[in-house]
């Protein structure tokens, strides 16, 4: 047994029992490799990584590779969703050396931490021209022994290259044509046939729809908001979303978004939700909220700690092979349906007898469109289907608990919560920010990582960011002065451990190794980088408490970042709605409401999409002033709702009628749905 049988990842433990003398990552190991003066070899990946589980059976679990391994090199397994800052740094290299990356990711550093070599998944043994894992391993032992200051040579120019990233080059001043090139971008990039963006493998990326929806705002421009929908449609519908259970699986590795990769993350239900939301709210369409409501819900019942966090994701693997729990052989169909069931069911969901997936079946929605007395036998259906799929044996939970995207859910959670009225989603939310203030937080600030009853690892800029957004929903959810509170303790907190006192922001608060830089990932890409999501806190929180300050923070760090989203504007989706958000005027709504309670009427206005709009609904304006001014002297006329909307520094006359609120909003915060 190796080292990393006290550790408390999923993903390490996975790797307990190889013949490979691993290490976490951690000062022994690498003051070992110093004092030995032994390169070091480094595997990152995560529970849920096919390929990783892969090369794990091929190559970490045999005893010749163990051989080769031990011999020569100190080798280190990380899990990926414990060290970001680590992952980020390696991708990079690997990114410079080869021109792409994936996990699992594999490094060979010199003793002293820094990278010479750099590869992904690899098989065992060579085949067709193409080296093998044990013929690398071969090569590079030889080269270490006999030409070792080549290979220092190589590290020492590769991490200089690495910190290069790390700079600023240049400036680039906020203005809105940044907007109109993304926008003639992702026109560019959009695929007519089957929506998204792009060749496959497609990855959802909800921010590149969210940034469209605000596009064709700003533009209107009806066939931005079309494209975005239309992607949300076909992603909704086919097979990388859980037809019976709910959930998004990773991305599609095909272009009609049918074939995934079966793993899912936590962090793409929420965020894919938050999308699906936006689009009811601008189209109205029950599909996106059922799709929303279908996700959350997934979410709820698999990915929730029984005392309030949520799990870091699924596995795509079970029974030995991937995807087996999610797929259908059409004869289990028609043993499990009677023939009518069967008909309505594989005309809806694209069943046959030879599968559509190397014999199987996997579940899409069709163009069909069945009445509403087969909607309600689909729906006993999908019940039984989903009942009998229960029975079988699950894919493993990677039952981690992490800060960053805990909070991305709380954001999705509470913002549906107030949008939907799911109180269950709200009380959801809550549950989890109180999970972290009692499991994930200590004396110097937030922490990393939750797992069985161990907090650890200092939390890194993503952690404080989404954690900062989600207490942020969670306030204009419901509006308790604890929420912008805290957000704003931890914005204090943030700027304190990562800004590099330049108007950016590094995202770890101390090196990973010795000169190998703090890290600052600019680019949005399954999730949004800490950046952008800071640039958007700050401007959202500077509208909410008047700090003009956070205003001016938010455009120096947006000049900083813009000035390469100009050459890649869809790589940078969520920083282009900071963007899109600054360059709005300030708008902010308060609505005193007597006991807190405001008709169907009232919400339907105040629940439309409108992004640069600030909406706080209260009894007690007072209890709130100390923290946004725009509160204090507000009160109800003759005891009704009244709302109070404020520009900057001035306030509109009050209305008291939902219609004259309507009005007073199509003029200052206009919303065009084009198809309604």
């Amino acid at each position: 047994m190796n080292k990393l049988q006290n550790e408390k990842s999923p993903y390490l433990l996975q790797h307990a029992d190889n013949p490979v003398d691993w290490y976490p990552w951690s000062d022994e190991a690498l003051d070992r490799a110093k004092m030995e003066n032994r390169p070091i070899f480094v595997s990152i990946g995560y529970s849920s990584c096919h390929w990783c589980h892969v090369m794990a059976h091929e190559s970490f679990e045999d005893d010749e590779v163990a051989g080769h391994l031990n011999r020569t090199f100190i080798s280190i397994k990380i899990d990926r969703e414990e060290r970001p800052d680590i992952d980020a740094g390696f991708m990079h290299a690997c990114h410079l050396l080869n021109g792409h990356g994936g996990w699992p990711l594999n490094l060979f550093l010199t003793p002293d931490g820094k990278p010479f070599h750099a590869l992904t998944y690899a098989p065992r043994n060579s085949a067709h021209g193409q080296p093998g894992f044990i013929a690398i391993v071969e090569k590079i032992a030889e080269l270490w022994e006999q030409q070792p200051a080549r290979l220092e040579d190589a590290a020492e120019r590769l991490t200089q290259a690495v910190l290069g990233l790390e700079s600023h080059q240049q400036e680039q001043e906020p203005d809105s044509q940044l907007l109109a090139e993304a926008a003639q971008s992702f026109r560019q990039q959009y695929d007519t046939i089957h929506a998204g963006f792009g060749r496959a493998p497609k990855f959802p990326q909800p921010h590149n729809v969210t940034l469209l929806l605000r596009l064709a705002q700003r533009q209107d421009d009806p066939e931005l908001q079309q494209m975005a929908l239309t992607t949300l449609e076909r992603i909704a519908a086919g097979g990388i979303s859980d037809q019976l259970g709910g959930g998004l699986h990773r991305y599609s590795v095909d272009a009609r978004w049918l074939v995934p990769h079966f793993e899912k993350m936590l962090y793409d239900q929420a965020l894919i939700s938050d999308a699906y939301l936006e689009a009811w709210q601008i189209s109205g369409r029950e599909l996106f909220k059922t799709a929303a409501e279908e996700t959350l819900d997934y979410v709820l019942r698999e990915l929730q700690h029984p005392e309030g966090g949520f799990y870091c994701g699924v596995d795509a693997d079970s029974e030995g092979s991937e995807g087996t729990y999610y797929l259908w052989h059409d004869d289990e169909l028609r043993e499990l349906l009677n023939d009518e069931e069967y008909s309505i069911f594989s005309s809806c969901y694209d069943v046959t007898p030879e599968g559509n997936f190397e014999g199987k079946n996997i579940l899409q929605r069709t163009p069909a469109e069945p009445s509403e007395q087969q909607d309600k036998q689909l729906a006993d259906i999908r019940s039984k289907l989903f009942t009998v799929r229960n029975k079988r044996i699950a894919p493993d939970t990677d039952d981690k608990v992490l800060t960053a995207w805990n909070g991305l859910m709380i954001a999705s959670l509470a913002r549906a919560g107030f949008l939907l009225k799911r109180s269950d989603y709200r009380v959801a939310a809550r549950k989890a920010v109180d999970f972290i203030r009692q499991k994930l937080t200590s004396e110097k600030g937030l922490l990393r990582r939750y797992r069985d009853g161990e907090a650890a690892i200092a939390a890194f800029h993503e952690d404080y960011a989404y954690l900062i957004r989600g207490l942020i929903e969670l306030f204009q959810a419901e509006f308790k002065p604890e929420d912008l509170r805290y957000a704003l303790e931890l914005n204090e907190r943030c700027e304190a451990l990562f800004s590099d006192d330049r108007g950016g922001y590094f995202d770890a608060a101390d090196d990973y190794v010795s000169g190998m830089g703090r890290g600052r990932n600019k680019q949005d890409g399954a999730v949004p980088a800490a950046a952008s999501v800071t640039a958007h806190n700050l401007l959202r929180l500077a509208r909410l408490t008047g700090r003009r300050d956070y205003s001016a923070k938010a455009r120096k760090l947006l000049r900083l970042h813009l000035a390469q989203a100009g050459n890649h504007p869809t790589a940078f989706a969520f920083l282009l709605q900071a963007l899109d958000l600054s360059l709005q005027n300030e708008l902010s709504l308060i609505m005193i409401a007597p006991e807190n309670t405001i008709d169907d009427s009232w919400k339907k206005v105040v629940h439309s999409f409108s992004p640069s709009l600030v909406t706080v609904i209260t009894d007690d304006t007072e209890e709130l002033a100390a923290l946004i001014p725009h509160c204090a002297g507000k009160t109800a006329i003759d005891g009704q709702l009244t709302a109070w909307a404020c520009t900057g520094d001035s306030c509109l006359s009050p209305v008291t009628s939902a219609d004259d609120l309507a009005q007073l909003l199509d003029v200052y915060a206009p919303l065009k749905t084009f198809i309604r």
